[in-house]
């Protein structure tokens, strides 16, 4: 069950629940009992379930549970690229709105050294700020997959569930001052919420059926109008980075040149969350009990940075 507050054990009871689901899957299938080995499972399960899938000739046919058998990732890991990171990125370039500029497209790419440095520099970071935060993601994410090109910023798959996909260029300096390791750190938090949330949401669905019916509406982080999940998801996400810049910034020296630049994002992130929880109370009839419980952890998180 999902909370708004970082909880790693919540968390590592939501990814029992997917295991369940993938396992189910396999089974049903007669593939028999995979030996868990994270992302790639799923994957291997979506192309089962869907007799057609990413073209990934070993997640088919009885000897996929020897295929998938190797040994279980490194939480965060930082993952080389493999067919099924490719099948996810051609997933998400797909889901973009028609007529997004998607010249040079979006791929994974493989890991440099000075990559992986500034990653444990972004989790050092993270930690340090929010330890029950990395704790959470430790548990959830299991492999972060760096990506090259414009079209896609970040984004998680739930056909892929435990990686997470960032773009190399959050590695850097932003151009008004935010330093690479926070941005890194802020974009595990964003993509690990919505891995968090694509979890919890198996056992104990946010939103009615109802909500499917609904039309889309505008949210803080897409241009284009999103399903009332959308909304919801970006709502826990805004909450948790607003609350990842409080701390930040709390842990800041004094006269640090990156107090503007931390400042200003807090600034944008919460008012981004304020936004996305306004429209979602217009909304609330479309919310099961858990998900209004999740509306006001939600309201009492912000209230503290709120202006």
């Amino acid at each position: 069950m999902l909370r708004v507050a970082a909880d790693a054990c919540e968390a590592a009871r939501d990814e029992e629940t997917v295991r369940r689901v993938a396992r189910g899957i396999w089974a049903a299938a007669g593939l028999g009992s995979p030996a868990w080995s994270g992302p790639e499972t799923v994957a291997a399960a979506f192309a089962v379930q869907a007799a057609r899938g990413p073209d990934l000739p070993q997640t088919r046919g009885p000897d996929l549970p020897q295929k998938l058998s190797g040994a279980p990732h490194e939480p965060l890991e930082p993952v080389e690229p493999a067919p099924y990171h490719a099948w996810s990125v051609a997933r998400a370039l797909a889901a973009r709105p028609a007529g997004t500029e998607a010249t040079g497209g979006s791929r994974a790419i493989r890991w440099q050294r000075a990559n992986r440095d500034l990653l444990d520099r972004s989790v050092v970071r993270l930690g340090s700020a929010w330890p029950e935060m990395l704790a959470e993601l430790r548990v959830c994410v299991a492999q972060v997959a760096l990506l090259e090109g414009p079209a896609i910023d970040g984004f998680t798959d739930f056909a892929t569930h435990g990686a997470v996909y960032v773009n190399r260029t959050r590695l850097g300096r932003s151009p008004l001052g935010l330093p690479g390791p926070v941005r890194f750190a802020e974009a595990l938090v964003h993509e690990g919420t919505h891995t968090r949330c694509n979890a919890a949401q198996l056992g104990s669905p946010f939103l009615t059926a109802a909500a499917g019916a609904a039309a889309p509406v505008r949210t803080p982080l897409r241009a284009d109008p999103r399903p009332l999940a959308g909304l919801f998801q970006q709502a826990v996400v805004l909450v948790r980075t607003t609350e990842l810049y409080r701390r930040l910034l709390d842990g800041e020296p004094g006269g640090s040149a990156d107090v503007p630049a931390l400042t200003a994002r807090l600034n944008r992130l919460s008012g981004g969350a304020r936004q996305a929880l306004g429209t979602l109370r217009q909304h609330s009839g479309t919310l099961t009990r858990h998900g209004l419980a999740v509306l006001a952890e939600c309201d009492a998180q912000l209230r503290p940075t709120a202006a």
